[in-house]
Formats: structure tokens, C-alpha cells, sequence
């Protein structure tokens, strides 16, 4: 019987629930409405591993508290007791306490891995069709490799990028914020000496002369090891970029174009190079340092989405298939987890109303989602750039 064909009438039978996405928000969706009941698979495209070298993230407390809540094993961390503003032109700056704790896209990945039912967690499983006919009836779903199912309830956790988002709302697009994230991790193990002292147990901070700031902190480095001196440092950039700059930014080595980032391993050599002589122009001597020593680092442009509703009868979208928020506010994965457990509450308090559960859902999201991205956009306003301008409504 496939996973999402079941018998009995909708009294007694758990919600069939099925997840497009099993990245960080959809195994937080998945999490959370498994541990709350209901009958829940996952589907992620990709067909094997994921790249799990990734980048750092700060520890939010609506990540920490659906982890808790659902049993999930404890999320391996970094911590510093200061924060540090350093002076471009080398100066030590200012410090205060400001303790903070720190991971990284890896970590948060295996340990949601380890918490979901692994047998629920589908992968090579493409999202590439839905049927949602209306409020209380079921979705049909085509997914590859798994065929048509049917399902109480699709929720879409598909990315920044969301193919779901853009055949339910074809209007909605991203708004480019004038600037992009430059972004590397580097191996405590290879780091120089003198660098790891000089970041040791501190959130790092430094204008760039022309505009713009670069950031460091120490997370869990491969297999997310805490162990000193098997740790990462690492860092993000935040460099204006002109909408007429962006194209030859996003051609990879190969010569392809892209239109949202360039991975790691992408970036040509002498982009690479050039990002290098002005890190030695623009900032403080140890991060320049720091950027200098980075193997492959990686960009993404920072843009914004905002979405007029994220409720389509039984399908729904969740996360950054929603909202996109700027990384200033530290808040994309804390806000796919608040989504997830709202998501799960509201249904679990509705019980069989599942489309009143739903309402609820959105009218939470929506406001929460609106109020983050005005506050990255003002976050972006204040930090990333003096040309960062502000989104068109």
C-alpha cells in the first residue's frame, strides 16, 4: 500500500500529510507534524547526499525549542562570549559581551535527519505536479518516481526557489536588495595560527570602506565536530552589486549563467582573485587574511519575497517557499521552524476542521512573514550597503 492511500473514514484514520522538500523546512515540517500525530511523508529531490558543507548559522530560539519539543538529539554548536567590531583600517575596535551560540546548515540537517522516521523520508522524489481542487477536499500530487498520490494535505517546503510558489502565485516575484552575500568556510585545521586566536571566541565585525560588512564566527566543522581544531571559520560579506553586475557575477566556471548563486566550486578563478585584492582594500587586515585563505567560497544575491497568502485549499507553503527573508536577520531557519510548529499546532487544536486549522496557519505566517522581511530590510538598510536601496512593493 503506498504511503498515502489509507482505509476508514477521516474519524478514524490520522491526516495523511505529504512534504515537498527535505531540506531544513521540510524535515522541520515533517518533524513537527509527525511528533504531533500525523501520518507524514517527506519527498526531497535529490536523489543522494546533500551538500552539507554549507555555511554557519546563529542559533535561534524557534529552532531550539522544535527540536526540544519533538525528541530530536542535541544540535552540535558553537558559542563566543563577545562580539567584536573591528576598524577597516586595522584598529582593534570595540568589544562587548554579547554571548551567542552558533551552527551550521550541516548540523541542523543531520540532526532533524536523525530525528524524522527514516523510512517516511522519500529522496530522488521531484514535486512536479498538484491537483488542489478547494477547501476540504484532497490533493493529488504527482511525484516522480512515487507516481500520483492523494493527500489531506501538501505542503510545499521547496526553497527560495520554489517551484510551487511560482504555479500558485506567477505574480509574485523577488525583489533584488542591490547588494550580494559573499560567503566561504575555512578549516580550523588549515586556518594560519594567528588567525584562529585572533576570531577565537568572538562574533566579528567589520565595515568595508566603500560600504557594506564582513562577519566571522567559528561553527561545527565536517561531520559537525565541535572539537577545537576541527572546526570551521566562517565568514559573510555583504558587497553592493549593481542589477547590471549581477550576470557577469553569476557565470560559473564553466561559463554557464546563473540567476541566484553560484555554488562552491563554481566561482572562476579570477572572480575569485578579484573578490581576494579588494577583501585587501576594503577590510580589516585579518579578515582580508581570512578571505585569502578560503578555498571555493561561494555567493547568493539577497533578495526578498513577500507573498499575498500561503493557503491554496489543502496545499500550503512553508518557510523560504513562502517568505524569503535577508540573512541579517539570522532568521530564515527560525522562521521555518516557527512556521512548522504553528503549522502543527493549528491543526492538531483544529482536529478535524483541518481547513480552519489551516486559516489560522496562514493569518499567523502572513504576519509574521510581512514584519521579518521589513525588519531585514532595515537591517540591510543599516549594515550591508550605502547602495542598497529598498524593494519595490
Amino acid at each position: 500500500m503506498h504511503p498515502h492511500e489509507g482505509n476508514g473514514s477521516p474519524e478514524d484514520r490520522r491526516l495523511q500529510i505529504a512534504v515537498a522538500g527535505g531540506s531544513i523546512g521540510g524535515l522541520c515540517a515533517g518533524l513537527a507534524l509527525h511528533g504531533s500525530g500525523f501520518d507524514v511523508n517527506v519527498y526531497e529531490r535529490h536523489p543522494g547526499p546533500m551538500d552539507t558543507r554549507g555555511a554557519g548559522i546563529v542559533v535561534q530560539g524557534e529552532l531550539v525549542q522544535l527540536l526540544d519539543t519533538y525528541g530530536a538529539p542535541p544540535l552540535p554548536t558553537t558559542s563566543c562570549r563577545v562580539r567584536r567590531y573591528l576598524d577597516p583600517q586595522g584598529g582593534d575596535g570595540q568589544v562587548q559581551s554579547m554571548p551567542q551560540a552558533f551552527t551550521s546548515w550541516e548540523a541542523i540537517y543531520e540532526t532533524l535527519r536523525a530525528a524524522f522516521p527514516k523510512e517516511r523520508y522519500h529522496m530522488g522524489a521531484t514535486l512536479v505536479g498538484v491537483n488542489a481542487p478547494g477547501d476540504g477536499q484532497a490533493v493529488s500530487a504527482e511525484i516522480e518516481g512515487h507516481g500520483h498520490i492523494k493527500t489531506d494535505l501538501l505542503v510545499c517546503a521547496d526553497g527560495a526557489q520554489s517551484p510551487t510558489r511560482r504555479r500558485l502565485l506567477p505574480d509574485v516575484q523577488s525583489s533584488y536588495a542591490g547588494y550580494v552575500a559573499w560567503r566561504g568556510t575555512l578549516d580550523e585545521a588549515d586556518a594560519p595560527k594567528e588567525l584562529v586566536r585572533f576570531f577565537e571566541d568572538a562574533f566579528t565585525f567589520s565595515e568595508a570602506r566603500s560600504g557594506g560588512h564582513i562577519l566571522t564566527y567559528f561553527i561545527p566543522g565536517a561531520g559537525a565536530d565541535t572539537t577545537l581544531g576541527r572546526r570551521r571559520l566562517n565568514w559573510v560579506w555583504y558587497v553592493a552589486a549593481d542589477q547590471d553586475e549581477l550576470g557577469p557575477l553569476l557565470i560559473d566556471r564553466d561559463g554557464r549563467q546563473h540567476h541566484a548563486s553560484l555554488p562552491q566550486g563554481g566561482i572562476p578563478q579570477t572572480t575569485v582573485q578579484a573578490l581576494v585584492d579588494r577583501a585587501r582594500h576594503e577590510v580589516h587586515p585579518k579578515l582580508a587574511e581570512l578571505v585569502a585563505a578560503t578555498p571555493d567560497p561561494f555567493v547568493q544575491t539577497i533578495v526578498d519575497v513577500v507573498v499575498p497568502r500561503t493557503v491554496f485549499g489543502r496545499v500550503c507553503l512553508l518557510g523560504d517557499a513562502a517568505f524569503v527573508v535577508r540573512p541579517h536577520t539570522a532568521g530564515a531557519t527560525a522562521k521555518a521552524a516557527r512556521d512548522a510548529t504553528v503549522l502543527a499546532t493549528a491543526l492538531k487544536r483544529a482536529r478535524q476542521n483541518v481547513d480552519a486549522g489551516l486559516r489560522s496557519f496562514e493569518d499567523t505566517q502572513l504576519e509574521y512573514g510581512r514584519d521579518l522581511v521589513g525588519y531585514g530590510v532595515a537591517l540591510g538598510q543599516r549594515w550591508a550597503s550605502k547602495h542598497a536601496r529598498k524593494p519595490q512593493p
